[in-house]
């Protein structure tokens, strides 16, 4: 699947760092990279626990140009280092990782509703 591998390699791992943290075979994790396998959503799951992105990330068929995944990377929300790589603030006091965690739960709740209503 392009979307682990892209994310693998956006977060600096190799496919051997990613299936030691997933505990899972390498050499399977690689043929599902090359589309010689399908992940199980068990799989997927626990690759966007490792990687704090929601599951659906690995569902979009999507592919964007260089430029646009340089742009995705640096808007990602589920980043945990969001409270420091953004300086959000409102009504004059920095928002704690703790509000910006809640913020995300609401944006996405609000993302399954309108999917639901399509």
């Amino acid at each position: 699947m392009y979307q682990i591998r892209q994310l693998r390699k956006q977060r600096g791992d190799t496919i051997k760092t990613l299936a030691s943290k997933i505990k899972y075979d390498f050499s399977n994790l690689s043929k599902i990279e090359r589309g010689l396998l399908n992940p199980s959503i068990k799989l997927l799951s626990r690759i966007a626990d490792v990687y704090d992105v929601n599951i659906s990330y690995f569902l979009d068929e999507k592919t964007y140009s260089n430029e646009e995944e340089k742009l995705i990377e640096d808007l990602e929300l589920s980043s945990e280092k969001l409270a420091e790589k953004y300086n959000f603030t409102l009504d004059g006091m920095h928002i704690t990782v703790k509000e910006a965690d809640f913020i995300i739960t609401i944006l996405r709740k609000l993302r399954e509703t309108i999917r639901e209503k399509d």
